[in-house]
C-alpha cells in the first residue's frame, strides 16, 4: 500500500480514537512518510485536520497531531493565507498553538499579522497570536 498524506490524516484518527493520547512514536513515522509526499498534498491534508467538523470529541488530539506535523515540515502555505486562516477558524481549537508558530515560519510574521485583519475572526486570532508570541 502506498502511504499518502490522506493515509496518515485517517491513521491520525485511528490513533486518536484507540489511544486518546499524543504518541511521539508515530509522529516519528507519519514525519517519515511525508517527507516523501509533496508540499502541496501535506499542505492540504494537515490544514484540512483543523477545518474538520466531523470529529469535534477529539478535535484538541487531532489538530495538536496535526500542528505538530505542519511545524516540523513546514509545508508551503499552497493557499492565500487570509482565507486559509478565515476557513479553519471556527473550528480550529485555539489551545493548539503549533497553528499561528506555522504560518510565521512559513509566510512570515508580518503577512500572518497583516491577514489577521483580512479575517472575520480577528479577536481570535490575536489571543492566540499573543499567547503564542507571534
Amino acid at each position: 500500500m502506498t502511504w499518502t498524506s490522506e493515509t496518515v490524516v485517517s491513521k491520525l484518527y485511528e490513533a486518536v480514537d484507540t489511544t486518546q493520547r499524543f504518541d511521539s512514536q508515530r509522529l516519528e513515522q507519519w514525519l517519515s512518510v511525508l517527507r516523501r509526499r509533496t508540499g502541496d498534498e501535506v499542505f492540504a491534508a494537515l490544514i484540512g485536520v483543523f477545518g474538520s467538523v466531523d470529529r469535534p470529541q477529539s478535535r484538541y488530539l487531532d489538530q495538536e497531531y496535526a500542528g505538530e506535523l505542519l511545524l516540523a515540515l513546514k509545508p508551503p502555505c499552497s493557499s492565500d493565507v487570509a482565507a486559509t486562516i478565515k476557513q479553519i477558524l471556527p473550528t480550529w481549537d485555539y489551545s493548539v498553538e503549533q497553528l499561528p508558530r506555522y504560518f510565521e515560519a512559513v509566510v512570515g510574521r508580518e503577512v500572518v499579522i497583516s491577514s489577521q485583519y483580512r479575517t472575520c475572526g480577528l479577536k481570535a486570532w490575536q489571543e492566540v497570536s499573543v499567547r503564542s508570541q507571534l
